[in-house]
């Protein structure tokens, strides 16, 4: 029988840039063991995280905590990234969620694949694998992911109050946050060209309706020549016109400019959907 080196701990509490992390012990879960305990930072996390340290250090990767446990005989291994803010850590939650397929199971920002749960709780992304592929794991991993949650409260933070409109609602759970060319790549591919080359911060929906579909999005820009580009670039009105304008891709496309550096953008196979009846008429820059 393949042996293990097994340790326990009964209390652990990391502080790092002014972040702590509660990880699970066998205070928490009578008999759960630990079989394997790994801390990577921006310095060593390629190691591990392989193709996924671009993405991770394009939201601002702090720190890593990889953890295994046994419990009876299933083993489930959580993964817990402590991230640069709230909206980064839901950012790579966003990007990571396109295998789940139930959801806010135990926060707002949490769902289930076939094999793992994730979460994103302030600055903490949380992946917990259910190694054993068994019923027992999937509880214990689901009791694992509520217990890091109470252990780990956290401030709240706010998405834009665009996306909390009722026509939106029904796509929130393809809401995707992109800060750069890896996230955009997975979370809104129809958008890597008009940002190319860009800085930006970028929430976006993915909308399928019955008669048409397309993508809305909120973009933040470091400066005004940053947005003027991005305008230029989708072949629309410098003006803030909502009139939609069909593209060379056939697609219908509008922006709204809500200040200086910031912009709601919808592309539409259809011109059915206009901004106009999804912002305010006088938005502020928090929408």
């Amino acid at each position: 029988m393949k042996r293990y080196l097994v340790f326990l701990f009964y209390s652990l509490s990391l502080v790092l840039s002014g972040q702590s992390i509660n990880l699970i012990s066998s205070d928490d879960i009578l008999g759960i063991q630990v079989v394997r305990s790994d801390t990577f930072s921006d310095q060593n996390s390629g190691r591990y995280l392989g193709e996924r340290l671009n993405l991770c250090v394009e939201y601002g990767f702090r720190r890593l905590f990889v953890v295994e446990y046994i419990y009876n005989t299933d083993r489930v291994r959580m993964e817990a990234f402590i991230m640069e803010d709230g909206p980064s850590a839901f950012g790579l939650y966003s990007v990571s969620n396109t295998g789940c397929v139930f959801w806010k199971l135990f926060s707002t920002f949490s769902c289930a694949g076939q094999n793992n749960l994730i979460a994103s709780i302030g600055p903490l992304f949380i992946n917990i694998i259910n190694l054993s592929k068994t019923a027992g794991a999937k509880q214990l991993s689901e009791q694992m992911m509520q217990i890091m949650i109470n252990k780990n409260p956290q401030e709240s933070w706010y998405l834009p109050p665009l996306f909390q409109h009722p026509m939106v609602v029904p796509y929130f759970n393809s809401l995707k946050y992109m800060e750069g060319p890896a996230g955009i790549s997975q979370g809104a591919p129809q958008l890597t060209e008009l940002l190319e080359n860009l800085q930006f911060k970028c929430y976006a929906v993915r909308i399928t309706a019955r008669n048409y579909t397309g993508i809305l999005a909120r973009i933040e820009y470091p400066d005004f020549n940053s947005m003027s580009s991005f305008v230029i670039q989708a072949g629309l009105n410098t003006s803030d016109a909502t009139t939609p304008i069909m593209a060379m891709n056939g697609m219908y496309r509008s922006w709204y400019k809500i200040s200086d550096t910031k912009l709601i953008y919808l592309e539409c196979s259809s011109s059915e959907l206009k901004l106009t009846d999804i912002i305010p008429e006088k938005p502020t820059p928090m929408y």
